[in-house]
């Protein structure tokens, strides 16, 4: 039984701790006759209510014996899901509507990570030597990014925040995230759009971050479910959302208990163990229809698609 760091002291933490204890003890294992899901999922913090659901035992629960299929990148993720590999998915909603849209047989059925006035998932940082202190000193400057997906369009969605068209800032393709941190704190780009944890680690390190996504409203992340296998009945969907809000609303009661879990199973920078804050999650429900509306229009005016799909078939609402 893997450990969860509960933080906190005296009896309250005692007591939460014997109950996440117990659940864990009780709950967690093979259940007889249970809906097998492999889920593929990625490294990343907001998979945290995935992770937090398998170790305490929800999705069990619920009848769901969820297997989470780690990827280190989403191109190898997106090919076991193309290859029949995977029951679900965690991704960001730009790469999940292009997916939708090239024929595969998948339906967002919640949002993971929607922007939020108290926790960034996002920013644009200024490199320690690059002299940048303000979002008006970006004005031509190249900001290092990955073409094609969530962080170009975070970008785009940024600036137009700010009243400034997209060709105010200059961008270069650096796709590999840990390589497009080393270079700004290198000085070799002068700014880069990050996602965190790497983001505060980019900060601890003497970047500035000149504009984050606190105040944008946009769903970021989100799961999806492989509509060609049983995982795609409105049954099993229901009892994996049921699992999936139960974790979602424990973390919400204390986020940092869960910061030793976040720790062992995703890529977390170390040095910043105690500036991290975790974030809290958005309840369970599909994204809304403007943010489909939106993901899609900016795909189309990029000419990554050529049609605008309905909204029903790129989300499975089962809500009653």
């Amino acid at each position: 039984m893997k450990r969860i760091s509960l933080g906190g002291g005296g009896k309250a933490g005692v007591a939460a701790a014997l109950v996440m204890v117990w659940v864990s003890a009780v709950m967690v294992g093979p259940v007889s006759g249970a809906e097998r899901l492999r889920w593929g999922v990625l490294p990343v913090v907001d998979t945290l209510p995935l992770l937090v659901g398998e170790a305490q035992g929800f999705f069990q629960a619920q009848q769901i014996d969820l297997e989470l299929v780690a990827f280190q990148s989403a191109l190898e993720r997106d090919a076991a899901l193309q290859a029949g590999k995977l029951d679900g998915y965690f991704g960001d909603i730009l790469n999940t509507v292009l997916l939708i849209q090239s024929g595969q047989r998948l339906r967002i059925i919640t949002t993971a990570f929607h922007t939020q006035a108290d926790d960034r998932m996002f920013g644009i940082a200024a490199g320690p030597q690059s002299r940048l202190a303000t979002l008006r000193d970006l004005k031509g400057q190249t900001v290092a990014i990955s073409r094609a997906t969530i962080i170009e369009y975070l970008l785009e969605r940024l600036l137009q925040a700010q009243g400034l068209a997209p060709d105010f800032v200059r961008t270069e393709e650096i796709k590999k995230i840990p390589i497009r941190l080393q270079m700004l704190l290198q000085g070799q780009v002068p700014a880069a759009v990050l996602p965190e944890p790497l983001l505060t680690l980019a900060e601890s390190r003497g970047a500035t971050v000149l504009l984050d996504d606190r105040r944008l409203d946009v769903t970021e992340t989100v799961l999806a479910i492989n509509t060609s296998r049983s995982a795609g009945e409105r049954s099993v969907v229901k009892r994996f959302l049921t699992a999936y809000a139960a974790a979602v609303a424990n973390i919400n009661k204390n986020p940092e208990a869960f910061k030793t879990l976040l720790i062992e199973r995703t890529r977390f920078p170390m040095p910043v163990k105690e500036r991290y804050r975790v974030p809290r999650f958005p309840p369970v429900a599909p994204p809304p229809r403007q943010d489909i509306s939106d993901t899609q229009q900016w795909l189309k005016d990029h000419k990554m698609v050529t049609e605008l799909l309905p909204y029903d078939q790129i989300v499975l609402d089962v809500s009653p």
